[in-house]
This record gives structure tokens, C-alpha cells and sequence, in this order.
């Protein structure tokens, strides 16, 4: 994958594994799966209901009654059932209270320590699902010491019942590179790709731009093009700002004509996610106002837009809003909020930012400085899509 895009998408997705994985039945006891599926597709009542049914002389029944009680707001009794289940030997009690743990639901106190003793030990016999999340927390160095070898080893056990959510955790595990293990760019694509055909909508997003890309696979931009647009109608707007990227690069020098339609394209694609909240997406729209390319120039617009993705604390962007906010480009020039979001785009590592904070310096008197240093200081960026805790719904299977 080209540096860019892998930076890219480690800002834009999460540096770390996919989420705890919860969506999959298929290692669910065939006397289970209907109660099971129908707590899938939201139906608390009707679940709660069948599963209270099997609980007794059922211990994973009982798991899966916990789980649903705690969904549904009654956190006391099913914690309560869950550890029942758990003393009872359930393997899926197991992984309910992993999961529980691991994300401090139900009121109880995140212990990452312990949810992944419960993940190895609902993993150990077999619930596949606690074999990806327990790959999770090797990847992330969440409860135990990062280790991609053990991430793999629990990965690749979850995968070989094909699930897609395994095999794109999988495949998140072989991109990376980490002591004794190996990136393996041909395996990673080739398990987004088996995932993507299942409908798994992040993996589409991967196995498109590994086409555009050519990284690990045959380059075939209509294809690449074709997952990318699966991914974007299967809500990742991240897939928008990649097909924004692509249009982009196909200018063409000899034609302005083709080309001012390009711009038009690549602006509208952008725009699809910034108005989603990507800060890349955002910022690339505010070049565009800048510039007017694809759109009509608009300083104002182009403020807005660096704004929202500053806010997020995309250092580029902060940079940017910066340099307008101190000059007054766009409105009455604020050389305090201007000299705040320098400072912000330096401290994230803005490799330009540095020399235009102390050019910036010398037009500010000391008492002005100090004020901008001290927002600084209070500034929480606040992303306008919050981390995602459970794995995106899987879409209608794609042909390859």
C-alpha cells in the first residue's frame, strides 16, 4: 500500500485491530441459533423471551440471556446470570464477560487484564469469536504484552470457519510488520478480498484501494473503483475520500476541458466525506475551496471546512486555519485563536508548522502568546464520529 494511503488509513480507521467481535452465530449450538438471530436483528423482547426458555440445564443459553439483559438496560441481573453461566462452565459466558470487561460495560470497571483471561479461556474451547477478540488484544497490547505472532496464531484459528469478520482482522494482522512476524501484503489482500465477498464493507475498502494500489495484488482500477463504491454505499465514507483521491489523479494536462469535470468529481466525492465527518475529507475540500478546484473559490467555506477537521485535530488542517485565522483572510483576523491552532498543527507534528510558529511569534506581544498557549493547552480534539466498539453490519455478499 503506498505510504500516503497507510497513513492515512491508520488515521482515519484506528491504528489498531478491528473491533470486538460480537455479530457472528456461526459457532453458535444449532439449539441456540434462533434465539441468537433474533437478538442480531434487534428484537431484545422475543430473545429474551426464548432464551429464558432454554436457559435452565443450559449454560451457553444462559450466556447469550446475560448478554441480552445487559443490552437492554438491565445490567445488575445480567451480570448476575453471566457469572452463573461462567461458574457453570460456559464457555460463552466466557467471552460475554471478556467483552464486557474490555469495554467497561454494565457499569463495571474496564480490566483489560481479565477480559483477555476470559478471551483465552472461551477461545481454548473453541468460540471463535473469542479467538478474534483475543487476536484483537494481541494486536493492540491490550491486557497482555502486543505480540502479532499470538495475534496471528488466535487469528488464524477464528479464520478457518471463513467467517469474514476473522478474516478481516486476519488481514489487519498480516499488513503489519512487528519483530519476528512479517507484513505479507499478497495474504492481506487475498483475506479482504474473501471478506469483502462476504459483504464485510471495511474490508472493501482495503481490497479496493489494494487494487488501485497494485499492493499485493494485480493493479485493475474498474475493480478497484467497484469495491470502493461497494464500500461508500455500505457507509464507510473513508471509500469516498478514496475515490475523491483516484479522480483526482487522473488528470489529464492536455485537456481542460476533462479536466475542470475531473476537479468537479473529485470535490463532490470529497465533499460526500467531509458532510460524513472524515477530517481528511474535510481538509481536502477546504483546498478545494481555497484553490477553487472543482468548486468556486470561497475563503469562508474553505475556513469552515479546515475548522471541522481541526477541531478533530488533523495537524494539516490546523495548520492551515492557523495561517488564515492570524492573517484574516476569511474575516476579522484573530492572531490569538490563529497562533492556538499553530501551535496545535506543531505539537501534532506538522513538519511545516515549526517554522511558520516562529515566524508568527514576532507578531504577537508576550501577554498574547501566553493566552494562545494557555487554549492550547485546553484544547481535546473531539472527532465527529465516535470509535467503533462492535464490527460493521455485514452488506449483501458481492460477486467477485
Amino acid at each position: 500500500m503506498k505510504p500516503a494511503w497507510a497513513a492515512l488509513l491508520a488515521a482515519l480507521l484506528g491504528a489498531g485491530a478491528p473491533a470486538f467481535a460480537q455479530s457472528s452465530t456461526r459457532d453458535t449450538p444449532p439449539a441456540l441459533q434462533r434465539a441468537v438471530a433474533t437478538y442480531r436483528t434487534g428484537d431484545l423482547a422475543t430473545a429474551e423471551a426464548e432464551l429464558r426458555r432454554l436457559a435452565p440445564g443450559n449454560a451457553d443459553a444462559a450466556a447469550w440471556l446475560g448478554a441480552v439483559l445487559i443490552d437492554r438496560g438491565r445490567s445488575g441481573e445480567g451480570l448476575q446470570v453471566l457469572q452463573a453461566a461462567l461458574a457453570a462452565g460456559s464457555p460463552e459466558a466466557a467471552h460475554q464477560l471478556g467483552v464486557v470487561y474490555a469495554q467497561g460495560l454494565a457499569g463495571v470497571t474496564r480490566d483489560d487484564p481479565y477480559a483477555a483471561k476470559l478471551f483465552e479461556q472461551a477461545a481454548t474451547a473453541g468460540v471463535h469469536r473469542a479467538q478474534i477478540d483475543l487476536g484483537v488484544l494481541y494486536m493492540r497490547g491490550q491486557g497482555v504484552p502486543r505480540d502479532l505472532v499470538q495475534a496471528r496464531g488466535w487469528l488464524e484459528k477464528a479464520a478457518t470457519s471463513n467467517d469474514p469478520y476473522a478474516l478481516y482482522a486476519l488481514g489487519r494482522a498480516m499488513e503489519t510488520s512487528d519483530g519476528a512476524a512479517t507484513a505479507d501484503p499478497v495474504r492481506a489482500t487475498d483475506l479482504y478480498r474473501r471478506a469483502a465477498e462476504q459483504g464485510h464493507p471495511l474490508a472493501a475498502l482495503r481490497y479496493g484501494l489494494a487494487l488501485s494500489d497494485g499492493d499485493g495484488v494485480r493493479p485493475d482500477a474498474a475493480a478497484a473503483q467497484r469495491w470502493l463504491l461497494a464500500a461508500q454505499k455500505d457507509g464507510v465514507p473513508e471509500a469516498a475520500l478514496a475515490l475523491g483521491d483516484i479522480t483526482a489523479r487522473s488528470l489529464n494536462a492536455r485537456d481542460k476541458a476533462a479536466n475542470a469535470k475531473i476537479l468537479e468529481n473529485a470535490a463532490a466525492w470529497y465533499r460526500l466525506a467531509a458532510e460524513a465527518g472524515v477530517p481528511s475529507a474535510q481538509f481536502k475540500l477546504a483546498n478545494a475551496y481555497a484553490a477553487g478546484s472543482g468548486v468556486g473559490r470561497d475563503l469562508g467555506q474553505a475556513l469552515a471546512w479546515y475548522g471541522r477537521a481541526a477541531r478533530q485535530g488533523l495537524p494539516e488542517a490546523q495548520l492551515a486555519l492557523g495561517v488564515l485565522t492570524m492573517g484574516g483572510a476569511a474575516g476579522a483576523a484573530d492572531p490569538v485563536e490563529g497562533y492556538k491552532w499553530l501551535l496545535l498543527a506543531d505539537r501534532g507534528g506538522n513538519a511545516d508548522a515549526h517554522m511558520v510558529l516562529e515566524k508568527a511569534a514576532g507578531q504577537l506581544a508576550e501577554p498574547d502568546r501566553k493566552r494562545a498557549e494557555a487554549l492550547a493547552a485546553g484544547f481535546a480534539a473531539k472527532p465527529e464520529r465516535p470509535a467503533r466498539n462492535v464490527p460493521p453490519p455485514l452488506a449483501r455478499p458481492q460477486q467477485p
